[in-house]
């Protein structure tokens, strides 16, 4: 009498007062409430079992609201997720919760809930006042035993009991929660409504928007990278609550987007790079409430794992597809230099430069952000494109640090998610442009040309890298060979030769302050129009 199974729950819909319901379609509404993801973690995979154990997971809030809705995952449960007890409140420090403010969540009006095999249950709605940057403690008591359903490096620092420490979700003081790990477990949503904020954008990656670094590995206690989605939501944060919109992160380490059956595919995805990004897609992005659009950044796995070019474009084109036909708009992005990285071969250089023309000069994505040339080794007098930026490189020659995660995110135009445009925040080093090398242009509108594939507008920007193995459309970049050969930079048509020529070498630190200045010079209200066009479209 103490559960209430999510399979007899009525599933609900969003802005109603349905009971609890099940797997990714069960949602429990709030009349006239208008949901958006607040936090979100993919869950990847399972790191063992959990016998009467509680876990407080620290849940940092992107945007804040009224009402607050938690969602816990079976994922990769072998039986039902027996939870006893489960608590929200304020974090105070560490596993310690602010006096006061815990409050326990209900399923279906009662206290437990059974979450089945491979499915997912939303807690009912519960009045709390959060606000942006807020970190929340999500306290789940299993009885067990239990399959646990994790992600792993998640970021902040969150907390578990040992295994037969009982029910814990109402201890303020959080003494008990004696094992600190970065990993999210079983709590994959947190919803808020009645915030201000009514959009939500979701980043769709691996493990370079996941915050994975070299000095961390997989390390079970070790703080991450920030990761660029963080950075991002951290630039809205700077507006006032009513213009604010949410930047949730749905990436995984290790994460491809298609199905590829080689062994080093195999032994990444049993250690924990979760379901390919097309096979996860429903869970992760398109039953999500409130979301307008996703940037798409993922794809140098395939490569990596043995995937052709064709075959992660074929990819790419599956999921462009399934994003518009429920009204989300698909921003994508080009995969990052990494040459020199561990067991990166000139094949995979040769098809990485391949699929990035693609993704520059196909007319897939209605938007294209060009991060490739952001993180590249393209400042400070150097010129190698297909390496990365020294000081914006972790140490792998794959994932950026935490100052090349900000550089990533200060180059994105907050307009393009849903928010007024906002200030970058300060670059953590100095980086300035090499002049006579192709330098960061980010945004590029891919559509305004239509779908029929004609030439690119004026705003369109030559890329940094031309594939030998493709041949130029009438808009083929160029720049350098995939051998690395430099190739004089070129100034953006529609654009001066001065704004072009002076990328990063304005106001802040080093000259990097203007950096977000300099690559959003390509018409920031042109891009607005045609994104606006686009939408229109989708709508239909």
């Amino acid at each position: 009498a103490a559960w209430a199974a999510g399979t007899t729950g009525a599933t609900g819909t969003t802005g109603t007062t349905g009971a609890a319901g099940t797997g990714t379609t069960g949602v429990v509404g709030s009349a006239g409430s208008d949901w958006v993801p607040s936090f979100t973690s993919a869950m990847a995979w399972t790191p063992g079992q959990a016998v009467d154990a509680t876990v407080r997971q620290v849940v940092p809030l992107g945007v804040g609201g009224t009402l607050v809705r938690v969602q816990l995952a079976n994922t990769f449960g072998t039986g039902p997720l027996a939870v006893g007890a489960a608590t929200v409140g304020v974090q105070a420090v560490g596993a310690a919760a602010i006096p006061g403010s815990l409050h326990a969540l209900t399923f279906g009006g009662v206290a437990g809930v059974e979450v089945p095999v491979g499915g997912t249950v939303w807690s009912d709605p519960l009045p709390l006042a959060t606000s942006a940057g807020e970190n929340l403690l999500v306290s789940v008591w299993v009885s067990g035993p239990a399959i646990v359903s994790a992600h792993y490096d998640a970021g902040p620092m969150s907390y578990a009991t040992a295994d037969y420490g009982g029910d814990q979700t109402m201890a303020a003081a959080g003494t008990g929660f004696g094992l600190p790990s970065t990993w999210d477990r079983w709590v994959s949503t947190v919803d808020v409504a009645g915030g201000g904020p009514t959009t939500a954008t979701v980043v769709f990656g691996d493990s370079i928007s996941d915050g994975f670094n070299k000095h961390c590995g997989f390390a079970d206690a070790c703080q991450l990278t920030t990761p660029w989605p963080t950075w991002l939501q951290k630039r809205i944060t700077q507006l006032p609550a009513a213009e604010q919109a949410a930047v949730v992160d749905e990436s995984i380490t290790a994460n491809t987007l298609t199905t590829i059956n080689t062994p080093k595919a195999d032994q990444f995805r049993v250690g924990g790079g979760g379901p390919p990004g097309l096979s996860r897609m429903a869970a992760d992005l398109l039953d999500q409430p409130g979301v307008r659009r996703v940037i798409l950044l993922l794809g140098t796995n395939d490569l990596w794992f043995g995937a052709t070019a064709g075959q992660l474009i074929a990819g790419y084109r599956t999921f462009v597809a399934r994003a518009e036909a429920r009204g989300i708009e698909v921003i994508g992005s080009t995969l990052l230099p990494r040459a020199g990285s561990e067991g990166w071969t000139a094949t995979d250089e040769q098809r990485r430069n391949v699929v990035n023309h693609w993704i520059l000069t196909s007319h897939t994505f209605p938007v294209v952000l060009d991060l490739a040339a952001v993180v590249a080794n393209v400042y400070n007098g150097a010129c190698q494109p297909d390496q990365m930026f020294p000081p914006f490189d972790s140490g792998d020659s794959l994932h950026p640090d935490t100052a090349g995660q900000l550089a990533m995110a200060n180059a994105i135009p907050t307009t393009l998610v849903g928010a007024p445009s906002t200030a970058e925040l300060a670059p953590l080093t100095r980086a300035v442009p090499t002049s006579g090398c192709p330098h960061p242009v980010v945004v590029r509108d891919t559509y305004a040309a239509g779908a029929s594939g004609t030439a690119a507008p004026a705003t369109t920007v030559p890329s940094t890298t031309t594939p030998s193995t493709t041949t130029p459309s009438t808009t083929a970049p160029t720049g350098t060979t995939p051998t690395g050969t430099s190739a004089p930079s070129t100034t953006p048509p529609g654009t001066s030769a001065t704004a072009a020529s002076s990328t990063g070498a304005g106001s802040g630190p080093g000259g990097v302050g203007s950096l977000a200045g300099a690559v959003v010079v390509i018409l920031v209200l042109a891009v607005a129009a045609a994104f606006e066009a686009r939408r229109r479209q989708l709508r239909r």
